[in-house]
């Protein structure tokens, strides 16, 4: 089991849950609520800055020379807060932008689903494994480590219905 985490502060978390090469989408509002969904996860995936930074990060740097869009944690301390707490409560926790993934690999979100929160918390879960397999693109800096999926990675993704996408392959 994998999770994928889209942590959110003003409204739900999507939280992917894979199992078998299917990803189910459940949007959670309360840390206890995805701890206990995740705590069982070999590796879990959160799309959030895992440390406090006053402006960008050095590994936030790297992803903006292979020109991808990110944010600095300064600009998100809530959800950069609730991140640390949620890692501080659960283990195998790997930092990851799922956005910066859907660049590198080619995918347009809006093909796959039309709620974004979905797509990503989907694509943190797939990293997860990734990471897991050996298939997750390592950005690496002296204050942080960001995981994203590579195109090396042997499955794509696919809608399955509303709250649930599986994973076809290996390609």
């Amino acid at each position: 089991m994998y999770c994928g985490i889209d942590l959110a502060v003003r409204r739900k978390t999507a939280v992917g849950i894979l199992i078998n090469n299917e990803i189910k989408i459940i949007e959670l509002a309360i840390n206890e609520e995805i701890i206990e969904s995740c705590n069982r996860a070999k590796i879990i995936a959160i799309d959030s800055p895992l440390s406090h930074h006053n402006g960008f990060r050095n590994v936030d740097k790297e992803l903006i020379k292979r020109k991808l869009k990110v944010l600095p944690p300064s600009f998100m301390k809530k959800l950069v807060e609730r991140a640390i707490h949620l890692k501080d409560r659960l283990n195998n926790v790997i930092e990851t932008h799922p956005t910066s993934s859907m660049k590198l690999i080619g995918l347009n979100w809006r093909e796959l689903h039309e709620i974004k929160d979905y797509v990503d918390a989907a694509l943190c879960a797939m990293t997860a494994m990734a990471y897991d397999l050996g298939y997750a693109e390592e950005i690496k800096a002296d204050d942080g480590t960001i995981y994203l999926l590579s195109t090396k990675f042997p499955y794509e993704i696919k809608r399955k219905n509303y709250f649930e996408f599986y994973l076809k392959g290996p390609k």
